[in-house]
């Protein structure tokens, strides 16, 4: 099983700096033509593809939310889940999911590790039991927004215009 390859790894082929590899392919022009052309065949050659994660972490964004819903058997929470896939493929953003089951400790746990994640924001449909808002106001902090998904008790429409807010929110960061 081969892996994938990474700029170390043309850098090696060429007995290059990785930094100079980076420089190369996103074209800058303190690199020069002949290096460029090589690093490029190389790359070409390895079928290099940019590391996703780099490239996020220096954009300071993941291009990622984090989408809690209680149990995506009820026809609700699954109508709402589409939507949102639906509205964040859209805008390029991908989404890490979650069920919290309606119980409290697991919500927690769940949001901690989108945190952990690094997520730009988060929607969630909190459960009935949910009391504690700190996990929350600990989110807000670090700049993630979230924003709470309307329950099963609400309309669906409710749903869309909070995973609109949710991007308003993240236009401004």
């Amino acid at each position: 099983m081969e892996k994938i390859p990474t700029l170390k790894d043309i850098a090696k082929r060429l007995n290059i700096d990785p930094s100079t590899v980076s420089r190369a392919l996103r074209g800058h022009p303190s690199i020069g033509l002949v290096t460029t052309m090589r690093v490029n065949k190389i790359a070409k050659e390895l079928n290099y593809q940019p590391n996703q994660n780099a490239v996020f972490l220096k954009q300071g964004k993941t291009f990622t939310i984090g989408v809690v819903l209680p149990d995506i058997a009820e026809n609700f929470y699954c109508s709402t889940l589409r939507e949102i896939e639906l509205y964040t493929f859209s805008k390029n953003y991908n989404i890490i999911f979650g069920q919290s089951f309606e119980e409290p400790d697991r919500e927690k746990q769940i949001v901690e590790n989108m945190k952990n994640l690094r997520v730009d924001g988060i929607l969630i449909a909190v459960t009935k039991y949910t009391e504690d808002q700190e996990q929350f106001d600990q989110l807000r902090k670090y700049n993630i927004p979230v924003v709470t998904l309307g329950n099963r008790n609400g309309k669906q429409h409710e749903s869309a215009l909070a995973i609109e807010h949710l991007f308003s929110m993240l236009e401004f960061q």
